[in-house]
């Protein structure tokens, strides 16, 4: 008989995190309730009996809506950000139909807007709050060893090694890869890393039979997945639960993610989800935050536009054909930042670090990326977003499109002001296909990992590196 498994401690702690997530956020909002009932001026000195059915209500909506939003299932291996997005949604949801409620049945004499409205955001405010402060414990004990998981990969190619390089850089996921199998002859008995490659696909009943294992890893190319059956086969006998991590990197896809059609598992391997829900909030976002900061802009706008008129002769504007949404060319908008000049036999000269074209303003434009803010009208033209992968001039999108696989992929969202390949410094003077290349894995990134909460953490990021990026001129 198999010696008590982690296995079933793990189950059982996921449980405890479930219950745990669901009193949390029960509590969250009670608090807020009575908070706002006792600390407010308009709030009741004693309940009342409609404030009493309107906070069970928000609780009730709260925890189904938090039910069909998957916040009370794993979130172990996943960053909090990805759990912090779907949490404000979900919570906006349940707000939304509570208020709904409150107008409907005419509460004002009872219950003011006021008192409502600060119940609704503090009671968000601390579920949020709360979940940080958890998922922070619960890593905690997880990098000490508690609820952690025993992991075997089977396939110690690359792929392989990445994630078991991955699970050890992360341990507050509480992964722990305990053994390689591959069915390479010249791989058993060797290790990568530290860790043992056992054996292949003949070694894994036994191996199982003899060890505790929570979950086996599939690491295997698209061309041998064929595999899986067999070790599904196997797991199943040893009630292990297998997860398949098939190697599509060199396919260069958007939102290779399981999904279901027809009643029926598929895997998306090119699929825009920049469309429906996400589509009108990105749109919401945009033209918000864009005509915000452009009346914010404005001062700004109008002095670098007399500084360029007074310092060199030609237009303040420069405009340029671009590649945007679906490849569809746009005109851009930035300020001019260099002596009016022909190009040679038509041809598109990048900008240099030390360019003897820019004017002496056109130099601290480009270095603070002031030069960029006429773009937030594109913005408002519906041309550009605030976010996204930056737009190219048309010669350069024909130029890469052609050498680098899967370019125009990151013409499936509106391309950005700023982007994740920005901040992080990848912009600047294009030397070699590589410098492309690096960028255009940043825009796939974005596209895929695309939030409300990540296109905000970017803006947040480039105001703070306005002043202070190497590779902006």
């Amino acid at each position: 008989m198999r010696p008590y498994s982690t296995r079933f401690i793990a189950r059982e702690h996921a449980g405890l995190i479930e219950f745990a997530n669901r009193g949390l956020d029960t509590a969250g909002l009670l608090v807020a309730a009575l908070i706002v009932t006792y600390g407010l001026p308009s709030g009741a000195s004693r309940p009342a009996r409609d404030w009493i059915l309107l906070v069970l209500l928000n609780l009730l909506c709260n925890l189904l809506i938090f039910q069909q939003s998957g916040l009370y299932r794993s979130w172990r291996g996943r960053p909090f950000s990805d759990q912090l997005g779907r949490l404000m949604l979900a919570g906006f949801g349940a707000s939304l139909v509570t208020f709904v409620v409150w107008a409907a049945l005419n509460l004002e004499s009872e219950i003011s807007s006021d008192m409502i409205l600060i119940w609704l955001a503090l009671g968000s405010m601390l579920i949020c709050l709360q979940r940080a402060i958890f998922q922070l414990i619960v890593r905690h004990y997880r990098r000490r060893g508690v609820n952690t998981k025993h992991i075997l990969i089977y396939g110690a190619g690359k792929l392989g090694q990445s994630i078991a390089e991955q699970a050890r850089l992360s341990p507050e996921t509480g992964y722990r890869v305990m053994a390689y199998l591959d069915d390479d002859p010249r791989l058993m008995g060797n290790t990568r890393g530290d860790i043992p490659v056992i054996g292949g696909l003949t070694s894994m009943d036994e191996w199982l039979t003899k060890n505790d294992i929570d979950e086996i890893w599939v690491a295997l190319p698209l061309d041998a997945v064929q595999r899986v059956t067999k070790v599904l086969e196997i797991a199943d006998a040893h009630m292990v639960s297998v997860r398949l991590f098939p190697d599509l990197n060199g396919l260069a896809l958007l939102n290779h993610s399981v999904s279901e059609m027809l009643g029926l598992p598929i895997i998306d391997l090119n699929v825009n989800q920049m469309q429906g829900l996400n589509r009108f909030i990105k749109e919401l976002e945009d033209k918000v935050l864009g005509i915000t900061f452009f009346i914010l802009a404005l001062p700004m706008i109008g002095l670098i536009s007399l500084a360029i008129k007074l310092s060199s002769e030609g237009p303040v504007i420069f405009r340029q054909r671009r590649n945007g949404w679906d490849g569809r060319p746009f005109t851009i908008y930035k300020f001019r930042t260099m002596f009016q000049h022909q190009e040679q036999n038509g041809q598109l000269t990048q900008a240099k670090k030390d360019d003897v074209r820019f004017t002496p303003i056109g130099r601290w434009l480009r270095q603070t990326s002031l030069d960029e803010l006429p773009q937030l009208f594109n913005v408002i033209q519906g041309k550009m977003s605030l976010v996204g992968p930056r737009p190219h001039a048309v010669e350069h999108n024909n130029f890469f499109q052609q050498r680098i696989s899967g370019y125009m992929r990151r013409h499936r969202v509106k391309p950005g002001i700023t982007g994740w390949a920005q901040i992080n410094d990848l912009r600047g003077e294009i030397v070699e296909i590589d410098d492309m290349s690096r960028r255009l894995k940043h825009d796939l990134y974005y596209i895929e990992h695309w939030s409300l909460m990540f296109d905000l953490r970017i803006i947040i990021a480039t105001l703070l590196k306005i002043f202070s990026s190497k590779k902006a001129w």
